[in-house]
């Protein structure tokens, strides 16, 4: 593995994304950079901060990753996508539980509403099992049916994962308002746009790669470490 780099968030600079350059595999792909998302989640100052610019996307719908604070002034200001659409509940993946409960904080201090009868909004975490399938048991079936679902993510690679979560949400009644992400590697899922706090416009050189064409494996570079959204095992 290479040096640690740092990505300073253009939403603000103190929002740090670290990147570790590298040939590594995950579950399904190899990837030239290792993002450690450990602090950014479990580090309360990081995480209000993730949250507030996931509150911003979500509600102004500006791309923060790419625009300049000039655009994202004048897009506030002429209050485009101006989300008006309640959150009921939101859905912690990747171990973003504090990110979630925050952003459910920054939500209603910018006025988003919601339908449940206690006008408050569920932040829950959801079951998978051995097929990485999400799971709903019936302690929280009414958390999902008939709610609008914000689903919060470490990342968005290929979509895999968020599609067979926006497939159990949707099969459970529930309504799909958002993908927020901390790193997202795509647009949209499913039809349903991903909103990144940090995207690929940040780390341009980023792939993502089959493991049976990846261009590291044919120049003979050997695998450093295996990686998930929790951490890395070196190898």
């Amino acid at each position: 593995m290479q040096d640690k780099k740092l990505i300073h968030s253009s939403y603000n600079n103190e929002l740090v994304l670290k990147v570790t350059p590298g040939h590594f595999s995950s579950d399904r792909f190899h990837v030239n950079y290792y993002i450690d998302m450990a602090t950014l989640k479990m580090r309360y100052t990081e995480a209000k901060m993730v949250a507030e610019a996931m509150a911003d996307k979500y509600v102004h719908r500006v791309n923060i990753s790419s625009s300049s604070h000039l655009l994202q002034g004048y897009e506030s200001m002429m209050n485009m996508g101006t989300v008006t659409k309640p959150v009921d509940t939101i859905i912690c993946m990747d171990g973003c539980e504090m990110i979630g409960a925050l952003l459910a904080e920054e939500l209603i201090k910018m006025g988003v509403k919601t339908s449940n009868k206690h006008e408050t909004f569920y932040v829950i975490t959801p079951e998978f099992d051995n097929t990485g399938q999400m799971v709903v048991r019936e302690n929280i079936k009414k958390m999902i049916h008939g709610k609008n679902v914000l689903v919060v993510l470490a990342t968005a690679m290929g979509g895999r994962t968020i599609s067979k979560a926006i497939g159990t949400i949707l099969a459970y009644g529930g309504h799909i308002t958002g993908l927020s992400v901390i790193f997202s590697n795509i647009d949209e899922v499913d039809g349903y746009p991903v909103y990144g706090v940090f995207n690929k416009n940040d780390l341009p050189d980023f792939k993502l790669s089959d493991p049976n064409d990846c261009d590291d494996c044919h120049a003979g570079k050997k695998l450093d470490a295996v990686v998930n959204s929790y951490g890395y095992q070196e190898l």
